[in-house]
C-alpha cells in the first residue's frame, strides 16, 4: 500500500467532472434507452472499482467506510457532470432548438410522463393542445418532434425511416423490432399467413359471432357492459387465430387461468400507455416481466404455441402457417411465442375498442341504426351478405368509427435517417424521432369537414366532407401497416351487421349520456381505453331479417345444421323469437324444441338436449 499523500480532493473531483463531460460525448452516439440496467450496473461497478483503488493506494482511505464515502463522491460528481452537460446541451445547443415546444420537453421525456399522468393517460389530447399552440411540428422530447403535417405522412411511413426507440424496448417480434431487414423478411411470412388463412377464416368468424349473439340473447332487455362482451368476443377470435382453439369466454367455458391472463393483458396495456414515452422505463418493465403479472401470460402463451405445434388438424389459423414457415430453433421459438402475444394482445384489444365505440355510437343514433339495419337486411335477404364483402353504409359506419376514435391512439415513432430530411420548407436533422397521433390527423379540419361529428355518409354519399382521405390511417400505411386489417374488418362487419339486424341497441332507460363526454373519457392505453358503457339490446324489430344470417356459415341448400348460437341457446334453455314478414323464413326456439323453416329446407323438428 502506498504511503504517498493522496491527490487534493479538488483535483480528484475536477477529474471526475471531466469524465462526466467525456461521457456525454459518448452517450450522444448511442441510444442509452436500450441499456438502462447495464448503465446502472456500470455505475455501481464503477463505485466499487474506485473504492477498491482508494483502499489499495492510500492509507488515508484504507478503511471500508472512508474509501466508499470518497468513491460515492467521485462517482456522483461524474454522474452530476454528465447530467449537467446533457441538460445544457438539450436546452441551448441541440439541433431541435429551432422547433417550438414546452421547455420541460426539451430537457427530459419525464416531462411527457408527467403530462400523461396529469391528463389521466390521454397523451393524444395533450399533443392536440400542443399543436394548437405551436403548429405542425412540436418538440415533445429532447430529440423528438410530434408531427401534424400530412405532407410528412408518406416520408414517415415509407421505407427510409426505421421505427423509433419504443419498438426496441420490448421483446422481439414482427411488430416490436427496429431491424428493417428482419421486419421485411418476417413480414413476408406474416402476409402470406393472412393471405392463406383469410379465405377460410370467414366462416370461423361468423361462428364466433353466432356465439356472441347467443350470449346476447340471454341479456335481452338488461343493461349490459358492452365492453366485456366485445373483449370476450375478440379475445376468443384471436385466440383461435393464434392457437387453433378458443378460450371459451363467449360461451362461458373459460378457465380461471384464461380470465387471469385477460386481466393481465389489460394491465399490461395500461402500463405500456404510461411508460411508452420513457423507453428506458419500458425496457426495465419488460426485463422484469418474468416476475410480474405478465409472467403468467408469457408462460401460458408459450404453452399454447407448444400445443399448437403438436396439432395435426387442418383448421386454418395464422400460427399454423407461421410454425410451418419458421425454422424450429431456440431463437425462433422465442420469436413465435412473442408473436402469439402480439396477435392476442394487439389484435383483441383493438377490435374490442372499435366494437365498443361503434355500439355506443349506434345506441346514441337510432336513425343511423335503422338505416344500417335496412341495408344489412337487404343483403341477408338477397344472399349477398358475407363478412368479407364491403357494404356501403356498414363500411361507412366502420370507417367513420375508426376515424373519430382510432383503436390505436399511441403515437408511432420513426427515426429520421442520418443526414436529415426536408419536408416542404421544414428541415429536420438526422437521428430525430418523429411521432404522430392518428387521432389528431383524423380530427384536423384541414383533412375532414366537421371532424368532431360522426357522419358515416362522408364515406359513401357525401365525399365532399373528406378533404384529404390519405390522412385517415387507423391501420397506418406503408411497410409497417397492420397485417390483420382484413381480419379486423371481417370481425367488425360480422358483429355489427348481425347484431343490428337482430336487435335494437339502446341506452339503458333513464340513463344520462353525452357522446362528447364519452369520447373525452377515452384513454391512451397504447390501444384506445374506451370507458365502460352500459347498453341494452331490446327485442328484435318487426322487420328483422336474421334467419339466413343465423344459419350455419357452411350451410348449403338442404342443410339443416344449426349454428353454434342456436346450439348454445338450446343448452341454456333460453327463449328466442325472430320473425320476418310472412313470406320469409322464421325460427321459433323454446325450452323443448325448435322449428326451422327456410326457403331451402323442409320443416325440421328436434328435441332440445
Amino acid at each position: 500500500m502506498s504511503v504517498e499523500d493522496p491527490l487534493p480532493i479538488s483535483i480528484v473531483l475536477g477529474s471526475a467532472a471531466a469524465v462526466g463531460t467525456l461521457l456525454h460525448q459518448f452517450f450522444r452516439t448511442v441510444e442509452a434507452d436500450r441499456y438502462p440496467l447495464s448503465i446502472l450496473g456500470s455505475v455501481i461497478a464503477s463505485h466499487w472499482a474506485v473504492a477498491y483503488g482508494l483502499q489499495s493506494s492510500s492509507e488515508q482511505y484504507a478503511s471500508f467506510w472512508a474509501s466508499h464515502r470518497l468513491a460515492f463522491l467521485i462517482v456522483s460528481t461524474a454522474v452530476v457532470s454528465l447530467w449537467a452537460n446533457i441538460l445544457i446541451y438539450r436546452a441551448f445547443f441541440h439541433p431541435l432548438n429551432k422547433f417550438p415546444g414546452p421547455f420541460g420537453a426539451k430537457l427530459t421525456k419525464l416531462w411527457s410522463l408527467k403530462k400523461v399522468v396529469g391528463s389521466d393517460i390521454k397523451w393524444y389530447r395533450v399533443v392536440s393542445e400542443l399543436h394548437k399552440e405551436h403548429g405542425d411540428y412540436v418538440r415533445v422530447g429532447p430529440r423528438e418532434l410530434s408531427v401534424l403535417d400530412t405532407a410528412a405522412l408518406i416520408p414517415m411511413l415509407g421505407v427510409r425511416m426505421e421505427k423509433g426507440p419504443f419498438y426496441g424496448a420490448m421483446e422481439r417480434s414482427v411488430h416490436t423490432n427496429r431491424d428493417a431487414a428482419f421486419h421485411k423478411k418476417r413480414r413476408k411470412v406474416w402476409d402470406m399467413a393472412f393471405k392463406q388463412t383469410l379465405a377460410d377464416y370467414g366462416p370461423t368468424i361468423e361462428d364466433f359471432t353466432d356465439s356472441l349473439l347467443a350470449r346476447i340473447d340471454t341479456l335481452v332487455g338488461k343493461a349490459t357492459v358492452v365492453n366485456d362482451l366485445c373483449i370476450h368476443y375478440s379475445y376468443d377470435v384471436m385466440s383461435s387465430l393464434a392457437f387453433g382453439s378458443s378460450t371459451g369466454f363467449i360461451e362461458g367455458t373459460s378457465s380461471d387461468v384464461a380470465t387471469t391472463i385477460l386481466n393481465n393483458i389489460k394491465e399490461g396495456i395500461v402500463a405500456v400507455g404510461l411508460f411508452m414515452h420513457v423507453p428506458w422505463m419500458l425496457t426495465i418493465v419488460e426485463t422484469l416481466s418474468f416476475v410480474g403479472p405478465m409472467k403468467l401470460f408469457k408462460s401460458w402463451s408459450g404453452e399454447k404455441v407448444a400445443e399448437r405445434r403438436k396439432m395435426t388438424n387442418s383448421r386454418p389459423d395464422i400460427m399454423g402457417y407461421l410454425l410451418e414457415h419458421t425454422e424450429d430453433n431456440r431463437e425462433n421459438r422465442a420469436l413465435l411465442d412473442a408473436e402469439s402475444r402480439v396477435i392476442i394482445g394487439a389484435g383483441s384489444d383493438t377490435t374490442a375498442s372499435a366494437l365498443t365505440t361503434m355500439f355506443t355510437i349506434l345506441a346514441n343514433d337510432p336513425s343511423c341504426q335503422e338505416r344500417l339495419r335496412k341495408e344489412v337486411n337487404e343483403s341477408f335477404k338477397d344472399g349477398s351478405y358475407t363478412c368479407a364483402r364491403p357494404q356501403n353504409l356498414l363500411d361507412g359506419v366502420i370507417s367513420e368509427t375508426l376515424r373519430i376514435c382510432p383503436p390505436v391512439l399511441f403515437a408511432p415513432q420513426r427515426m429520421v435517417p442520418a443526414g436529415g430530411i426536408r419536408i416542404g420548407d421544414v428541415e429536420i436533422p438526422g437521428d430525430t424521432i418523429l411521432s404522430f397521433s392518428t387521432y389528431n390527423f383524423h380530427h384536423d379540419e384541414r383533412n375532414f369537414v366537421q371532424p368532431e361529428e360522426f357522419i358515416p355518409e362522408r364515406w359513401t354519399t357525401r365525399p365532399e366532407l373528406i378533404i384529404n382521405k390519405g390522412a385517415c390511417i387507423p391501420f397506418v400505411m406503408g411497410p409497417y401497416k397492420c397485417p390483420g386489417k382484413a381480419i379486423a374488418m371481417m370481425e367488425l362487419r360480422s358483429v355489427i351487421a348481425k347484431t343490428v339486424s337482430r336487435y335494437d341497441i339502446t341506452l339503458p332507460k333513464g340513463a344520462r349520456f353525452d357522446l362528447n363526454e364519452f369520447f373525452l373519457g377515452i384513454k391512451d392505453h397504447f390501444t384506445a381505453g374506451v370507458p365502460e358503457q352500459e347498453l341494452s339490446e331490446e327485442k328484435p324489430p318487426s322487420n328483422a331479417l336474421f334467419v339466413q344470417a343465423a344459419r350455419h356459415p357452411n350451410a348449403t341448400p338442404g342443410d339443416t345444421t344449426l349454428s353454434r348460437s342456436f346450439q348454445y341457446a338450446m343448452s341454456k334453455k333460453s327463449t328466442i323469437l325472430e320473425r320476418t314478414s310472412k313470406d320469409e323464413s322464421f325460427f321459433l326456439l323454446n325450452r323443448k324444441k325448435y322449428l326451422a323453416h327456410t326457403p331451402y329446407t323442409k320443416n325440421v323438428e328436434a328435441k332440445a338436449a
